[in-house]
């Protein structure tokens, strides 16, 4: 029961970020606690989001998520639940609205001292794009087209791609996702072994697990490897095609598969 407390709390710890937001929502939360009579903004800002923070606080909850819902890697996602920004800006107001000229100032002074200037912060990267993600995984996302419309595209590419490919194209599905980066879930499938933990690419092995006939339309047709990548052989010899080499990462077509697509949908109405 200790060690599930102390779970609790090291996931709220780790949870804090790098500011001061949930010492200033405990500090919003005492203060309309103390301000606030509206019944309902009062059950909304202060007894409801309580209320979910004692039920996560409760070690009794811990073990029935863990055990019964999901694994301690996703417990922090109930903390989702609780407004906390919404409740420091909503007490912010009340606190200008209610004190004018000290209310202001308490807030300019929190939003400096508490905050950072983003335009001077030494990890601040300027944008490259709208999406707010690497330009050149857009470009290599915008080879990425399938030879029969309406055809979802699978592909295999580099962990630290994961994360931006479906935000930028949700078509495009891949066979391992966001699970196969966090070690704490010990992630691991016969894909995953074979594309990203050996140590040296053996495209035999990928490929006779990519084309399978058990995937159906769903065989991977686009490989993302990086220039650096250890390989057994050249994957031009075993009908990969060349479509572009981009910031370090060279994009290959596997045409057998886009073979094998056809032919699975032959005499459909996909391919007539």
């Amino acid at each position: 029961m200790v060690d599930n407390i102390k779970d609790v709390f090291r996931v709220i710890w780790q949870y804090r970020g790098s500011g001061f937001l949930l010492v200033l929502y405990v500090i919003a939360l005492i203060y309309l606690f103390i301000t606030e009579k509206d019944k309902r903004n009062r059950f909304l800002v202060c007894y409801l989001p309580l209320t979910l923070l004692l039920i996560y606080l409760s070690p009794v909850y811990y073990r029935i998520y863990v055990l019964g819902i999901d694994a301690v890697g996703t417990y922090y996602r109930n903390l989702w639940m609780i407004p906390v920004a919404v409740t420091v800006v909503y007490a912010g107001c009340r606190a200008i609205s209610a004190h004018r000229r000290a209310g202001a100032l308490i807030v300019a002074a929190a939003i400096a001292l508490c905050g950072r200037f983003t335009y001077t912060a030494v990890e601040s990267v300027r944008a490259e794009n709208a999406y707010h993600i690497p330009q050149y995984v857009c470009d290599l996302c915008d080879e990425m087209s399938q030879d029969i419309e309406g055809v979802e595209v699978y592909a295999c590419v580099p962990l630290e791609m994961l994360f931006y490919v479906r935000q930028y194209d949700s078509s495009i599905c891949l066979l391992y996702g966001r699970e196969a980066v966090e070690p704490v879930w010990g992630y691991y499938d016969r894909y995953y072994e074979a594309y990203e933990l050996a140590e040296t690419l053996n495209w035999d092995e990928v490929l006779e697990l990519t084309r399978s006939p058990e995937r159906g339309i769903g065989v991977v047709t686009y490989f993302v490897v990086p220039e650096s990548r250890d390989m057994d052989s050249d994957p031009e010899s075993h009908g990969l095609v060349r479509i572009t080499n981009n910031n370090g990462y060279i994009l290959y077509k596997d045409e057998v598969a886009s073979e094998q697509i056809r032919e699975v949908l032959r005499g459909t109405l996909y391919v007539e």
